[in-house]
């Protein structure tokens, strides 16, 4: 696939077979506010529908002014981005507004009534609006230059595409708002996406490891672990896309606006410390399955495989990556497979799922948090929450909380199946005959003497697609976290540079992550103290999500229900005494 993935269709551009201008077509024309003689290069550019990244880390700017020879300007160079960059060449009709910027004479303020001067402003160089839809800004390109027409892309009736009909936009919802369509059967097919990607995401190579050495250590002990955090973490996810659904804002920027940055900066940087752990964990885990399969040095795949979900996620459109990854979840019926295969006693591990076995040992207590931080984890919710702002979804607000939820219910369930058929597996083979582990890997391996050489293939299948769906959703999270701090743009359905300072933030984080992995950190350390961190975290946003989702201010008459409510206080006070028994062991040697 080419860089411009993202390019949907390219209507915007002018071509060769476009009709000639007429006579007077490339005359000076006077804007709304200004004259297009008054542009410079330097000024700040906008549009009036579209979005060219104006909250972004880098603004879009004139970069040239082309002008025929009565010195009239007939086009308008713009450019955005620094890393990312864009070129856009726009034909003077299309410019609206000129606002002409502050001169050093402009500086000194009138004075007031009272004699005295005002303060001075500080200068600006001018800004310039373009006369532009959504769709044709929509269609732009990822990378390279392209050329507007002269003229708005027009209907079959005449009519401007894009939301604009004679010069004045048409009335449609906001995003994340109730639309005109009626839910139909197909529509929850359709939107699925943010919560089976969280849920599927969940499973990454820590969580994987998780599992298995669990199963492997505490047998089927603690599978009434993974009945009880089913229902709870439906209630933190639903929370989660229903704060994102009627704020339209990050989990992060919500806690910087309503908590200060006090709390919004620990959190971020707590998520982002585990985040490039648990990648650079993620990517070893990638090259080891691959490993398993080739024979060949792990160390020869993690790059390649880095570089290819950068291209992924930075150049093609985010429909494409959601099929893409929503398909590969398919990998993790290997893991239900060896589950099944295993020779598990059946009677045992329904009676272990069902009725709670308590363990004070150190050994049991981290195992549990293990099991729950893997469950519950602080990523998922960051990308649920900015995930359902963004997804489109049919019908009433109502219609729509539903379909999340469904949404969210799939990838919840299917991703604690994945990991109760993990823990049966392992339970099963490992813990009956005493094999201790340390890796998933440790765990595919021991299985092929017990249940043939397809099981240890199978289980390698199974941690090489986890990891794969995991980083994108770690990256994005990570991301999310920080561009929600500086008050950036921030989707992955945007272009490269239009939320460039979200796609900086990612490819730094991969960067760091890939460089970790290569310097051959042990990656059960990596994972260990990052579900320390993420222990440590879940509980606490867990609590915000309770202050924002009953805050009548910010949920207006969408406040969380009770339901809701008590999961998300049960998951928190469990999760809270988890961590606190954690560190106790930690702090009295019981984890020596």
């Amino acid at each position: 696939m080419s860089a411009g993935g993202r390019d949907q269709q390219r209507n915007t551009s002018g071509s060769a077979g476009d009709e000639p201008d007429s006579p007077d077509s490339h005359h000076n024309p006077h804007t709304q506010n200004g004259n297009a003689d008054d542009i410079e290069p330097g000024m700040a550019v906008e549009t009036r529908e579209g979005d060219l990244g104006e909250s972004d880390v880098s603004t879009a700017r004139v970069k040239d002014v082309e002008r025929n020879e009565a010195g009239d300007v007939t086009n308008v160079v713009v450019e955005k981005g620094v890393v990312f960059r864009k070129t856009l060449e726009v034909p003077a009709e299309r410019i609206e507004i000129v606002e002409a910027g502050n001169t050093p004479a402009d500086l000194s303020a009138p004075a007031d009534d009272s004699g005295e001067n005002a303060p001075a402003t500080e200068s600006d160089e001018g800004k310039v609006v373009l006369n532009t839809t959504k769709q044709e800004i929509r269609y732009l390109s990822a990378t390279g230059s392209e050329t507007l027409t002269s003229q708005q892309p027009r209907d079959a009736k005449g009519n401007p595409q894009g939301g604009r009909r004679n010069g004045k936009p048409e009335s449609s919802p906001a995003k994340g708002d109730a639309a005109s369509k009626n839910v139909e059967p197909g529509d929850f097919l359709r939107t699925l996406g943010p919560g089976v990607l969280s849920g599927m995401a969940g499973n990454d190579s820590s969580a994987v490891t998780s599992y298995s050495v669990n199963g492997a250590t505490n047998g089927y002990g603690q599978l009434w672990l993974l009945l009880l955090a089913t229902p709870l973490y439906q209630a933190v996810q639903y929370a989660c896309a229903k704060i994102g659904r009627v704020t339209q804002r990050g989990l992060s920027d919500i806690l910087r606006e309503h908590y200060g940055q006090k709390i919004a900066v620990p959190a971020s940087l707590i998520l982002v410390v585990a985040n490039t752990a648990l990648i650079a964990a993620d990517l070893v885990a990638i090259g080891t399955g691959i490993q398993l399969l080739t024979g060949i040095a792990w160390e020869w795949f993690v790059v390649p495989v880095a570089v290819g979900l950068w291209y992924l996620i930075v150049y093609q459109s985010f429909a494409i990556i959601k099929k893409i990854f929503l398909a590969m979840s398919l990998v993790f019926v290997a893991y239900l497979i060896t589950g099944v295969v295993s020779g598990a006693h059946w009677g045992d591990v329904l009676r272990a799922t069902f009725i709670p076995h308590l363990s004070l040992g150190f050994a049991s207590i981290s195992s549990a948090v293990a099991l729950l931080g893997a469950t519950v984890s602080p990523y998922t919710m960051y990308w649920q929450v900015q995930g359902e702002k963004e997804q489109k979804r049919p019908g009433t607000r109502k219609q729509q909380f539903k379909l999340a939820a469904l949404d969210i219910a799939v990838g919840t369930i299917a991703g604690n199946l994945v990991a109760y058929a993990i823990i049966v597996c392992t339970a099963a083979t490992l813990f009956t005959h005493r094999k201790e582990i340390q890796t998933a890997a440790d765990a595919a391996a021991a299985l092929a003497p017990l249940l043939g050489p397809y099981a240890e293939q199978l289980f390698a299948i199974g941690f090489i697609g986890s990891g794969m769906i995991a980083i994108p959703v770690l990256l994005a999270s990570t991301s999310y976290g920080l561009s929600g701090l500086f008050g950036w743009s921030a989707s992955l359905w945007k272009k490269p540079w239009q939320s460039e300072g979200f796609y900086l933030i990612m490819t730094g984080a991969l960067m760091v992550s890939l460089v970790v992995a290569l310097l051959r950190f042990d990656p059960i350390q990596l994972m260990f103290w990052a579900n320390v961190l993420q222990g440590i975290l879940s509980p606490v946003l867990i609590i915000f999500l309770l202050l924002v989702g009953n805050n009548r201010k910010i949920m207006r008459s969408y406040r969380l229900g009770p339901i809701t409510n008590a999961g998300l206080v049960l998951i928190a006070l469990v999760m809270a005494a988890a961590t606190l028994l954690l560190f106790y062991g930690l702090l009295s040697g019981g984890g020596a």
